[in-house]
């Protein structure tokens, strides 16, 4: 049965999505894994389903953030929400996203386009994601992905 979200609850999802992106731009990584359930999964992954990189569960996400050492800064875009299902407890979410990269002598190009496939969990509280696929449109990624998408 799928039930429509209300706007408090899109609200909670598009806060969500602010926050995602905040605390990478601003390179507060220590905190991004607490966006995310116990029990969930991340991956990055290409249209041609070539997989990147999955954690899976809280605390490869905390080790995988504790690697994270890049110099160039990035910002993140979220357009096109859609929340296609919700049955009271879990939203899935589509959503197009856009990564800009600055190297540190000022030069800016696209790192990464794609979009975001979402699990997320709504219990009136927290809003959390419990998966987000990652479908880069470009299996060309020219540096270590050091940051999440």
């Amino acid at each position: 049965m799928i039930i429509h979200v209300n706007e408090a609850q899109r609200r909670q999802i598009e806060d969500l999505h602010a926050r995602y992106i905040r605390l990478i731009d601003d390179g507060r990584m220590d905190e991004w894994p607490d966006l995310f359930t116990d029990y969930c999964l991340y991956r990055v992954t290409t249209r041609d389903e070539l997989t990147v990189m999955e954690c899976r569960g809280h605390g490869m996400l905390a080790d995988r953030v504790r690697i994270t050492d890049d110099e160039h800064h990035y910002s993140h875009q979220i357009s096109g929400l859609s929340i296609e299902s919700f049955d009271g407890e879990t939203a899935v979410c589509r959503s197009n996203y856009l990564v800009i990269r600055t190297t540190a002598d000022g030069d800016m190009s696209v790192f990464s386009a794609g979009v975001y496939l979402d699990k997320i969990a709504l219990d009136g509280t927290t809003t959390k994601f419990e998966e987000r696929i990652v479908v880069a449109d470009s299996r060309h990624i020219d540096t270590l992905l050091v940051i999440p998408l």
